[in-house]
């Protein structure tokens, strides 16, 4: 993975969304797990997609394809799908959205040529 992709940066703001939404969705005071979940989410997407910015690797795709699916899933685990419908939805949106761009990267990497350096 050699080039820089516009998916990782997409994912990098999708993390800084992930970090602000409980105050700018006002979901905060209704369940503090989904915040902290968020909060918690965000700073490690911002971090993996930052990385795959500056040093694109194949890891932090991976990484941030977890991260999406933790997402998608997070609600029911943690137990605040029927308690703030607002976070549910935005945890489930970003977490797909997650997932899409860094299955995107992954695949578009794998058809990349390898570079073959020469003496």
């Amino acid at each position: 993975m050699k080039t820089r992709r516009w998916q990782d940066w997409v994912n990098l703001l999708l993390g800084v969304w992930l970090f602000l939404s409980p105050w700018l969705l006002s979901y905060t005071g209704a369940s503090m797990t989904a915040s902290w979940n968020a909060w918690i989410l965000g700073v490690a997407l911002v971090v993996f997609s930052a990385i795959a910015v500056s040093v694109p690797r194949m890891w932090e795709e991976i990484i941030n394809l977890l991260i999406g699916i933790w997402m998608v899933i997070s609600p029911w685990l943690l137990r605040f799908s029927g308690v703030s419908r607002t976070a549910e939805t935005n945890a489930v949106i970003v977490g797909i959205i997650a997932i899409v761009l860094a299955a995107w990267a992954m695949m578009l990497s794998r058809h990349e040529p390898a570079h073959v350096t020469q003496p």
